[in-house]
This record gives C-alpha cells, sequence and structure tokens, in this order.
C-alpha cells in the first residue's frame, strides 16, 4: 500500500470516527431529555432523578412541572442548567405549540434557579418571591462555582445567576395564560421566598420544596415552624394531584407522612438532649429507621438533627 493509499485511510477511518462520536453525543442528549409526565388536564410534569447532583444525572435531580392554558404556558422551575433549561423548553414545545409566557421559581434551590437563563434568552419573563431572590443574589454565583466544578463546564455552558424579572412578597393570583394559577407564598418555611403554585381548574398543587415525597427535607435554609403551619395548610387544600419538589406524584395527602419526618426529628432530638447527648455525639444516637428509605437519608438526616438540636439548644437560653 503506498503512503498516499494510507493517508486517505487515515482519513476516511478519523471521518468515519467523529461521525460515529457525534451520533453519540446526539443519541445522549436525546435519551437526557425529560419525557412530559400528564398530571391532570394540562398540567404536565418532567420528573427529576432524586439523589446527589451527578454528571450521570446532569444535574436533574427535581420535578419541574407546566400548565397549558388557552393563552400559553407557565413553567414550574427551570433546572439547574441553560441546558436542562433549553430541554424543558424543548419538552413543552412536544407538548403544545402555544408560547411560554412565564417561568416561575419556586425557591432558591440551585436545582430550580439555574435553568432560568434559558427562558430570558427567549425573552420569557421570570417570577420569584422578593426573598427568595435576594438569597439568589446573595450565594448562588458560589452554588454556581460548585456545580461547574461538579459537572463541568460543558454541561453548565451558558449558565448564570438570573435576576427575577417579576417578582412577588404574598400571595396572589396569575390570569397571564388564560387560566387562574394561584401562589402561594409564606414569607419563609422550606427557604425564604418558597411558594407554592396551584392550578384550581384540576386541583393540582406545585409545591417545590415545601414538599417533597419519600424524601428528606433539606432544612439548611427553613423556618421548621413555619414550614410545619405551612405544611398544615397545603394538606387542608386537599388537593386531588400534587407534585413535589422531589418524588412521585401525589395528592396532599402525602403531606401528612412528610410533616412526620419533622415531628419524630424533633421529638428524637429533644429526648437525645435530656439524656445529656452532645452534638458531637448527636448523629450516631438520631436514627429514625421508620425514614430511613427515604431518598437522601444518608446525606441530609444527620445535618437536620444538627440543625435542630443548635435550634433547641438556642431556645433554652432565651
Amino acid at each position: 500500500m503506498t503512503s498516499n493509499s494510507i493517508t486517505v485511510a487515515n482519513l476516511l477511518y478519523g471521518t468515519v470516527a467523529a461521525v460515529l462520536a457525534v451520533a453519540c453525543v446526539a443519541q445522549n442528549v436525546r435519551s437526557a431529555q425529560p419525557a412530559p409526565v400528564v398530571v391532570a388536564a394540562g398540567v404536565y410534569a418532567l420528573l427529576g432523578r432524586g439523589g446527589e447532583i451527578t454528571p450521570d444525572n446532569g444535574g436533574r435531580t427535581a420535578n419541574v412541572a407546566f400548565i397549558v392554558g388557552p393563552r400559553g404556558v407557565v413553567v414550574v422551575n427551570t433546572g439547574g442548567s441553560y441546558r436542562e433549561g433549553e430541554q424543558i423548553i424543548a419538552a413543552v414545545e412536544s407538548i403544545s405549540s402555544r408560547p411560554i409566557l412565564l417561568a416561575i421559581l419556586t425557591h432558591p434551590g440551585q436545582e430550580a434557579i439555574f435553568g432560568a437563563a434559558a427562558f430570558q434568552a427567549r425573552g420569557i419573563p421570570v417570577l420569584a418571591h422578593g426573598r427568595s431572590a435576594e438569597l439568589i443574589a446573595s450565594r448562588c454565583e458560589t452554588c454556581l462555582r460548585n456545580l461547574r466544578s461538579t459537572l463541568g463546564e460543558v454541561a453548565m455552558a451558558g449558565t448564570r445567576v438570573v435576576d427575577p424579572d417579576r417578582l412577588i412578597a404574598r400571595d396572589e393570583t396569575l390570569e397571564v395564560i388564560g387560566r387562574p394559577l394561584r401562589l402561594i407564598g409564606p414569607p419563609w418555611s422550606s427557604a425564604p421566598g418558597a411558594i407554592a403554585v396551584f392550578d384550581e381548574m384540576t386541583s393540582t398543587l406545585i409545591t417545590g420544596s415545601l414538599v417533597s415525597i419519600n424524601r428528606v427535607p433539606d432544612m439548611r435554609d427553613a423556618n421548621p415552624q413555619a414550614w410545619r403551619k405551612a405544611l398544615a395548610d397545603i394538606e387542608a387544600m386537599r388537593c386531588s394531584h400534587l407534585v413535589p419538589g422531589y418524588g412521585p406524584i401525589g395528592t396532599c395527602a402525602d403531606v401528612a407522612a412528610f410533616d412526620q419526618y419533622f415531628a419524630e426529628l424533633e421529638s428524637r432530638v429533644e429526648v437525645l438532649m435530656k439524656e445529656g447527648v452532645s452534638l458531637a455525639q448527636l448523629r450516631s444516637r438520631c436514627d429514625l429507621p421508620q425514614f430511613a428509605r427515604w431518598d437522601q437519608y444518608e446525606t441530609l438526616h444527620a445535618q437536620n438533627a444538627n440543625r435542630t438540636y443548635l435550634r433547641l439548644e438556642q431556645a433554652q437560653f432565651k
């Protein structure tokens, strides 16, 4: 074989390899596209995978939802990256040709907010509670750096911390898509400015971080007493459908099990404090076996116990 024929063969091999690589990447991108699940008439969910954010799940751990009305679509939460935001938009477009008129950030968690840049790039306004927006502005550049470290620069390309276009300060009803959506916004519960979205037409509640199903809550930003009051109010709504921040679709009847975690945690920590258990000893003594199968138990439960201990200890000195 001549040197020219070897060169041609090498070029052909390289071209074929490149085409196959592109095809594989395209297939991986397609397989990562979230599939919309019908929750109720005109209400859809894109269910997250739960667990920790990893390169394998691309950061798509939390649930996203959208509501289709006569005039357009509202998306509730935007995912953890610009790429995921684009995937959410594509998922909406696979269901409806009506325009996305608003994206709502229900809480300041990184899995909810960082896809918002993809919406703003298309001229779609983003709404959040004012207190949530303050927390986003104060710390989410650090969150973004951490996500880039975890997921890589390619996965996080185009992602940035957004300034919401519209802020709310209290409960409010939206008519933007031609079907009423009630925003439920206690000042502080699971996080400052966490809100839920209630679709009155189908009795569907999209809770954001206020409620998860079969997952341990993250109490880092929480006001536990106010959170439990908000949970009681949500349970009393008796919604027919509930899209939690994490976990499977349920109803307002599922709120009781979630609230029970808080009750059991506080009771257990109070008993241990009375027994003289120190904060350093708490981790090995604070197990709640009835919740051990919940997602993120190993990651979040001990942290929640520590925060509860410190809160109860501080209350003793007031």
